[in-house]
């Protein structure tokens, strides 16, 4: 008994365990300068040409959005409410291009293959689908949401619109309308900073360090807390980028998608400390 109460409520300072935080089993984080994200697009452009099966990931992602263009275009809130959340389930959809970035580091540039760039699936397994389950979550909540919030503050207003063009219109051209349009984009924005919170590196941890699904979160995590200046100003890039796409009619995407992708690993690299063994930064402190 006597021992139990020591382990309990022990005398020694030394016997007391240190309580959880996020650096605690997280490797160190550098800091970086704001200028950082446009340096990993500059190396991202590089590594899609020396790695161009890195397009047809792209390529799969961009049909992927004009077949929901396709489907919805009779209804303009859902399509505008599907498209814009490819920004929260883009970091999953990326890991093929993560994987051809991880191999063309290691100096595999022969071997870049499509196939190649698909064997990670397999590698991450659950740990991946857990990741992408929790981002479809979230777009499913956004697509409700701006459905919702939209028709709610809209009724007898919009009527029937019949294309997005249309929809944009009429909402900019009552106050009504201006009001939910506000609504959406700020519930969106906020929603998009805790998606891109949970997932700026965490394909590339699950990749490189073969860390779980909540790991991999608490490092990206780490990143965005030691970086806020240069990781707001990379998710500002990554919008504008697929906000051009959208203007194209998602064909910049082909370009644009696994740019971004190959840009994200140098991001992961240069932020993250590498190590040959992850459990050995455990103790580390950045």
């Amino acid at each position: 008994m006597d021992n139990l109460i020591k382990r309990r409520y022990p005398e020694d300072s030394d016997e007391i365990q240190p309580r959880q935080t996020l650096d605690s089993g997280t490797p160190p984080v550098r800091r970086i300068s704001g200028d950082a994200p446009l340096r990993w697009l500059v190396e991202g452009w590089k590594d899609l040409w020396r790695a161009p099966a890195g397009l047809a990931h792209g390529l799969l992602v961009a049909a992927l959005g004009l077949g929901i263009l396709w489907l919805t275009w009779g209804q303009p809130w859902l399509t505008m409410a599907l498209i814009s959340g490819f920004l929260l389930v883009g970091p999953a959809l990326a890991v093929g291009v993560n994987e051809l970035a991880r191999q063309l580091e290691h100096g595999d540039q022969g071997n870049l293959s499509i196939p190649q760039s698909f064997r990670a699936l397999p590698a991450l397994g659950s740990s991946l689908w857990l990741f992408a389950a929790m981002l479809a979550a979230m777009f499913l909540i956004w697509t409700g949401y701006m459905a919702l919030w939209i028709g709610v503050m809209n009724v007898g207003v919009l009527g029937q619109p019949g294309s997005l063009g249309e929809l944009l219109g009429t909402m900019l051209s009552t106050t009504r309308g201006i009001v939910s349009l506000i609504g959406v984009v700020v519930a969106g924005a906020a929603l998009a900073v805790a998606a891109f919170a949970l997932s700026v590196v965490t394909v590339p941890a699950m990749l490189d360090r073969r860390a779980g699904v909540v790991d991999a979160m608490a490092i990206s995590l780490k990143v965005l807390s030691r970086n806020p200046i240069p990781m707001l100003a990379w998710a500002a890039l990554i919008t504008a980028l697929f906000g051009l796409s959208v203007l194209t009619a998602l064909i910049a995407l082909i370009l644009v998608f696994p740019w971004i992708g190959f840009a994200m690993w140098h991001g992961y690299r240069e932020m993250v400390v590498h190590d040959e063994d992850p459990k050995t930064s455990e103790s580390e402190t950045s």
